[in-house]
């Protein structure tokens, strides 16, 4: 049975329209829910330093960002990680790389009252890195 143009046309649409509006939606909802995260953490949000030159390292910018309704750390490598909150506990996180490394992540306050410290446990590793908000 072969279709006219006009009725390839409506069921092309029929099949279109839907998914596009489906799209528009979940767009819609993404940006809400980067907007609420980026309220959420906006305290921590930012690049931090960490100086590894004791270490025998350079020193790397860390940042923290909402990126898809997730947390993210990047060090700017094109490897970032997503950050997974730690149940009961504010402003800490659990990550893991694509080669498989391990992090706990956890933010305090500095002596005015601003989370300006960040702390990363590189489990697999046995290392403990400190860093500063960078203002």
């Amino acid at each position: 049975m072969k279709l006219s143009t006009r009725t390839r046309v409506i069921l092309m649409l029929i099949c279109l329209v839907p998914s596009l509006l489906m799209s528009g939606f979940s767009y819609a909802e993404q940006e809400k829910s980067d907007a609420a995260l980026e309220k959420k953490y906006a305290p921590i949000l930012s690049d931090y330093e960490f100086d590894l030159t004791d270490m025998g390292g350079d020193v790397q910018i860390l940042n923290f960002h909402i990126t898809d309704g997730e947390l993210w750390v990047d060090s700017g490598d094109g490897d970032p990680a997503i950050c997974e909150p730690v149940e009961g506990a504010e402003f800490e996180f659990k990550a893991v790389s694509s080669d498989g490394q391990e992090f706990e992540i956890r933010f305090e306050k500095d002596d005015e009252g601003q989370y300006a410290l960040c702390h990363i446990n590189i489990v697999t590793m046995g290392m403990e890195i400190s860093g500063t908000k960078i203002k």
